[in-house]
């Protein structure tokens, strides 16, 4: 496969015959190519028998660099599988998405692939390649892959993470958080599912910038409420009424994910009976969210939607997440990112300056 690529490279690689032999080649690992082969005009045994567009070529081909090993998931956005790169070995993502000629490709892809141009860190998932299609039908997205992401990983553990274990891995969601804020860019759906971690938990990248978004600080534009999956959702956004908000969702995010890390629950999840409220809607995640935390009243005085709700006293933290019940740091870093007004809310890079993380260790 390497040949080919190199082959397809030099000026004269028709006439060489490296690239007729190493796509003989590559036709013998990979049946599913031949049909691929004789639109550009291949026979086997004879090699290509026409002129060779060779732009053309090299694009169709640049799928065959992979093979497949499995789906990882699916959604409106297409699908994403587990690939390995024929050349190197490595393993990667591939996200497929669909590409059409009027509508082009969606606002989600756009978003995600603008956003991971700009962004080069070590705990920010990068962007190897993009591959269109010959018949411009759907584009993939070849990402760095991890083991699993964060619940996948919470849900795989016989018990509890060890408080270091936590501290690396927040610390290190941190610093991503800090470095897409530190470049003007918010990723609005911070949760587990879009964290990713190797199995022995010491490296985590952020992914999935499907919702991310360019901001300048105070510019005065509305932004879409229907951002961050619900649990993960800041008061601001789940109160409704309040398009102007900041890049303070993402941390309000990360306190969530601290708790879950911590608990091994998710914190701001209504009762399913619906006994309390209405379970997995905006009222009901903002129930449960004042019957921990308190009722907020001047968020109840600017949204007369929630003017009905009743006033619940705080519950201490250390009550609400006892694993944090004798760390006053751990309490202290918590209540500042879980803080209501989004104004005071603790900032990723004051966060990583916290007394919690001082004997983190990565």
């Amino acid at each position: 496969m390497a040949r080919a690529f190199q082959a397809l490279t030099t000026s004269d690689a028709a006439a060489n015959g490296v690239l007729g032999s190493s796509v003989n080649a590559l036709a013998q690992v990979d049946k599913g190519i031949a049909p691929l082969l004789e639109r550009f005009g291949w026979e086997a045994g004879k090699g290509f028998t026409t002129t060779l567009d060779l732009a053309g070529f090299k694009i169709a081909l640049q799928r065959y660099k992979y093979y497949t090993l499995g789906q990882l998931g699916f959604g409106s956005y297409g699908t994403v599988s587990r690939a390995v790169n024929r050349e190197t070995g490595e393993v990667v993502a591939i996200k497929k998405v669909v590409h059409s000629a009027e509508g082009g490709l969606s606002d989600s892809t756009v978003r995600e692939v603008s956003s991971l141009r700009e962004l080069s860190h070590d705990n920010i998932v990068s962007l190897r390649e993009i591959i269109a299609t010959v018949d411009g039908t759907h584009v993939y997205l070849v990402l760095e892959c991890l083991d699993c992401d964060l619940r996948q990983f919470l849900d795989c553990r016989l018990g509890s993470l060890d408080a270091g274990t936590v501290k690396s891995i927040m610390f290190q969601v941190l610093r991503g958080v800090q470095h897409f804020h530190a470049n003007s860019i918010m990723h609005r759906d911070l949760k587990p599912h879009n964290i990713l971690i190797d199995k022995d938990g010491r490296r985590v990248k952020i992914t999935d910038f499907g919702l991310a978004r360019c901001f300048l600080p105070n510019d005065g534009r509305a932004y879409t409420e229907q951002v961050v999956t619900l649990y993960y959702r800041a008061p601001e956004l789940l109160a409704g009424g309040r398009p102007f908000y900041s890049s303070a969702v993402d941390m309000w995010s990360v306190g969530c994910i601290m708790a879950e890390l911590l608990e091994n629950s998710v914190l701001f999840q209504p009762n399913l009976d619906g006994s309390q409220g209405m379970p997995d809607t905006e009222i009901g995640v903002l129930r449960c969210m004042f019957e921990k935390l308190g009722t907020p009243v001047d968020l109840l005085t600017s949204m007369p939607v929630l003017a009905a709700f009743p006033t619940f006293q705080p519950k201490p933290l250390g009550q609400v997440v006892p694993r944090l019940a004798h760390d006053a740091a751990g309490l202290d870093l918590l209540s500042r990112l879980l803080t209501y007004d989004p104004r005071l809310r603790i900032t990723a890079g004051q966060a990583l300056q916290h007394p919690w993380f001082a004997d983190v260790q990565l």
